[in-house]
């Protein structure tokens, strides 16, 4: 039986052979192959090139569902009326309504690494009128749906790291494969014409070990240390050293990384493709930029949530120990 699954690069439309396209009177067992040339994609219209197989995702009847994504549902959403003010830290305004990412993204203003720094301040950073984009935050705040995960700031610790390790860590090790084996293509087939992409071949693959390894010093070191220390509620971590350390050091590798990435976009012209650009080479842009979208997105739940909440954990445990000390 025919099961593979194709994603539209666009959309994020999945075309399961098992199901078919019923929209489209495709029938099931239909290969992607077979579709005619000229074939569209049902949702957004775009053309056939634009699909890359997928290997991550399942179609329960006709729902589609691309399981590491899956967005976890609560029947509360999260607040998106709060004041938005010129003092208001990026960070802070995204976890008041997490819509706003696609805002910020849109003009490139940087609410992970620099979710601390004042919307003013993001602004003047992006040449960008602060009033404007105020105005446009509170109509974003009306327009858009918001988006129904829990509130991060209130659950366990625990539970926002498994959020982490499911809907972040597990896809990313499968992008960075599926990318970096993308790069290297284009690279070889396109670098002539186009020796940025040599370049960037080589950063996505120093980049993927750094992220592996970043991973990897969570999953075995960090991340196990908070959940001891939420659940004890003590400050000490590791060898009776604090947990300030590790978070300032996982704190500059995402520094790093988004550094990486800023250097990509720029080497790939904002991720549009040249004239003469093949349908790999568009699929590898636009994967790029869904790349740095996710990162985005996981470095701000560990930046500006996770990571802010345990050392409040901690800053409170060494005041009650001082305060036994003294008396």
């Amino acid at each position: 039986m025919s099961n593979a699954k194709n994603i539209c690069t666009v959309c994020n439309y999945i075309y399961d052979e098992a199901v078919g396209e019923p929209r489209q009177h495709i029938a099931p067992l239909q290969s992607f192959e077979d579709l005619p040339e000229e074939w569209n994609c049902p949702d957004c219209n775009s053309k056939k090139e634009m699909f890359q197989p997928c290997s991550c995702v399942r179609l329960p009847g006709l729902e589609q569902v691309c399981e590491p994504h899956k967005k976890i549902k609560l029947n509360v959403p999260i607040d998106s009326k709060s004041k938005i003010t010129k003092e208001s830290p990026v960070g802070e305004l995204v976890i008041m309504n997490p819509a706003f990412t696609q805002f910020f993204e849109q003009y490139g203003i940087d609410y992970c690494c620099g979710g601390k720094i004042s919307l003013a301040d993001a602004c003047q950073k992006r040449h960008l009128d602060v009033e404007t984009i105020m105005q446009k935050l509170n109509i974003v705040s009306e327009k858009l749906e918001p988006v129904l995960e829990p509130d991060w700031t209130r659950t366990s610790l625990k539970e926002l790291i498994d959020h982490i390790l499911a809907c972040y860590h597990d896809p990313l090790r499968l992008e960075l494969k599926r990318i970096l084996a993308l790069t290297d293509k284009v690279a070889r087939v396109h670098g002539n014409s186009h020796p940025e992409m040599i370049k960037v071949a080589e950063i996505f693959a120093r980049l993927k070990e750094q992220l592996e390894l970043h991973m990897q010093k969570e999953e075995l070191i960090l991340f196990p240390g908070i959940a001891a220390m939420e659940a004890n509620k003590s400050a000490m971590f590791g060898c009776g050293a604090g947990i300030e350390h590790p978070i300032a050091v996982m704190t500059m590798e995402h520094e790093d990384a988004g550094e990486a990435l800023c250097t990509l976009r720029n080497l790939t012209n904002d991720y549009n493709p040249p004239p003469d650009a093949c349908t790999t080479f568009k699929v590898l842009l636009k994967s790029l930029a869904n790349f740095e979208s996710e990162m985005h997105l996981h470095v701000h739940k560990e930046n500006n949530i996770l990571f802010p909440r345990c050392l409040k954990i901690s800053s409170a445990s060494n005041e009650a120990k001082s305060s036994i000390a003294i008396s």
